[in-house]
């Protein structure tokens, strides 16, 4: 039977009869017409039959991570899914796990994280929910585009072939590629090229992006393999990160511990762009990546400035960054310096403290003005010890903030390590 797009259609992968059917029941019960399909470890054929039977919400995968061996199988088989089918939405469902299997399980392409100790049906309900959601609105967005999902985008770049697009904005897409020359895969990001007043602007960011992150040879910067330009665009191909970025990573709870590991490195990462005279002024979860071990690396420097000392205020009316993380002299189109960098990471530091944006609202003004007039935030009981440090990041007046990433280190534990 082919699953219509309608259809919640689910898969899950392991041996545990009596989870599997309690699974099954919650499932059936709240989306009768749901398709749960079970699929034992090593089923190639039953595999690749519920991959043709349609587009599946999610991959809930059992995992027990009280024995190493147990875990690498799992985490392994989960790899192995992915690599047939990039998109699928993982969610594990972890026996004997903690802090540090829900960082592998993450690292290695899980979208939810869910321990079998605490697991309650409202909590499996809404992550299932919440694939079926993503689903249904690639589909719409698919068919307003007519794209066909089994047929990567064309991408005239020689030397490149496109796997698969990761995200597109008014600005440029990005695709993941497979580099011919380098025999692995990057990412590879596109501008259209126009001769509008905003296209030429848009084609200057670009190019000001490659000149910016090649000049900065250091871990905590994406690599630079190659920029050119076509007739119709430019590319530009650089580091692909399979581990995924901060932004998934915040889709489950981080220790206090984790937070300040996160700070810590990522404040490193900004002195390396400030020493060499660049802001980055969008810094956000979305723009940190994350290696193997855990280590972040800032990419997007689409809106960066090469040296700080020529920084003026931006054009009357014209602000850019994101309005969740953007400081309050930049959302006013003020003068910026190294203090708005560190503004945005401690925006970061709160939202990896609590699992929350500090400033919401309907509308992106009404959330820059937060920004610039809303008292900071109140960390809860079990962050209380970070509070300080947090009012000298998101500081309103940037005097009253740490003046560099270097005063802010000096402030930190330098004993804090990776969470391996």
């Amino acid at each position: 039977m082919t699953v219509q797009p309608d259809m919640p259609n689910l898969i899950f992968v392991g041996s545990d009869t009596k989870r599997q059917q309690w699974l099954t029941h919650h499932v059936t019960s709240h989306w009768p017409v749901a398709r749960v399909t079970t699929v034992a470890p090593g089923d190639i054929a039953t595999r690749t039959r519920a991959l043709e039977a349609g587009e599946p919400d999610a991959l809930v995968l059992q995992i027990d991570f009280g024995s190493e061996g147990a875990a690498t199988h799992g985490l392994a088989t989960m790899r192995e899914w992915l690599q047939l089918r990039p998109t699928l939405h993982c969610i594990v469902l972890a026996e004997n796990g903690d802090e540090l299997s829900a960082v592998k399980a993450l690292k290695s392409g899980a979208r939810d994280y869910l321990p079998l100790a605490r697991l309650t049906r409202d909590a499996l309900l809404a992550a299932i929910a919440e694939a079926h959601a993503r689903r249904a609105e690639a589909a719409r967005e698919a068919a307003l585009l007519g794209a066909n999902d089994s047929d990567p985008p064309f991408i005239d770049v020689p030397g490149y072939t496109v796997i698969k697009e990761l995200s597109t904005s008014n600005f440029s897409s990005v695709y993941l590629a497979r580099a011919e020359r380098l025999r692995r895969n990057v990412v590879l990001k596109v501008m259209h090229r126009g001769s509008s007043p905003r296209e030429l602007e848009d084609a200057e960011r670009f190019q000001r992006e490659y000149e910016i992150i090649s000049s900065v040879a250091h871990r905590a910067i994406a690599e630079i393999y190659d920029f050119g330009s076509r007739p119709q665009h430019l590319y530009l191909a650089m580091e692909y990160f399979p581990c995924g970025d901060l932004r998934d990573r915040l889709r489950n709870p981080l220790t206090t511990e984790e937070s300040l590991y996160y700070l810590r490195s990522i404040a490193e990462a900004l002195r390396v762009i400030h020493v060499f005279g660049i802001l980055h002024r969008d810094l956000k979860p979305a723009n940190v990546m994350l290696r193997e071990d855990n280590a972040p690396v800032l990419i997007d420097f689409g809106l960066a400035r090469r040296s700080i000392d020529e920084i003026s205020m931006t054009g009357a009316g014209q602000v850019l960054g994101s309005p969740y993380y953007i400081s309050p002299e930049q959302a006013q189109g003020q003068r910026v310096d190294a203090r708005t960098d560190l503004y945005s990471l401690g925006v970061m530091f709160y939202e990896m403290l609590t699992g929350r944006k500090p400033y919401l609202g309907r509308s992106a003004v009404a959330i820059m003005a937060q920004h610039g007039s809303a008292p900071i935030p109140t960390l809860p009981a079990s962050a209380a010890a970070q509070q300080a440090l947090l009012n000298r990041l998101m500081a309103k007046r940037p005097e009253e903030r740490y003046a560099s990433a270097d005063e802010l280190l000096a402030d930190l534990d330098p004993t804090i390590s990776a969470v391996a």
